[in-house]
């Protein structure tokens, strides 16, 4: 009897499937929220209003919290606005609530690119490696200016014997 009890599967019962629920609701909402501009992360946790039949209290309120990291060039109040409106969206229950838990963290610093050549490096990297390309095509064209020297010797001395 032990062990057919041990290998039954496990049956989850309505509050598993809600939490199941809200998680997967909340990874969706947070790749969402992930494709913004200038958002590196976002963590969201939400729990949709549930209500258990067989109970006399009052159904749970619905709760919305969100965490976003972003680069230093985003724009907060656009993001504040529109992770408001994605979770409005996703919880319709949380119409009444006035002020939800939003954290924006700019955290991440985006590098300014310059092009040199066929590279593609920061701002602050762009004069020091035209000097690099500069001495480095100057030696080039001096190492062929002597192994052409070398090689027009070698041919007038060749010549006179």
């Amino acid at each position: 009897m032990m062990l057919a009890a041990g290998c039954a599967p496990p049956i989850d019962g309505p509050l598993e499937h809600q939490r199941a629920i809200d998680r997967d609701d909340g990874d969706r909402l947070a790749a969402q929220l992930a494709q913004l501009p200038g958002v590196v992360t976002a963590n969201v946790v939400l729990h949709h209003a549930t209500r258990d039949p067989l109970a006399v209290a009052p159904p749970a309120t619905a709760s919305f919290g969100a965490v976003i990291t972003t680069d230093d060039r985003a724009a907060p109040d656009a993001i504040r606005a529109a992770t408001l409106r994605l979770a409005h969206a996703a919880l319709p229950e949380l119409a009444g609530t006035a002020a939800l838990p939003v954290e924006i963290n700019a955290a991440v610093h985006r590098a300014t690119l310059a092009k040199v050549g066929p590279f593609w490096v920061e701002q602050a990297s762009q004069t020091p490696l035209q000097a690099a390309l500069a001495i480095g095509c100057l030696v080039i064209a001096g190492l062929a200016g002597l192994l052409a020297l070398g090689a027009r010797r070698h041919r007038l001395g060749n010549s006179a014997q």
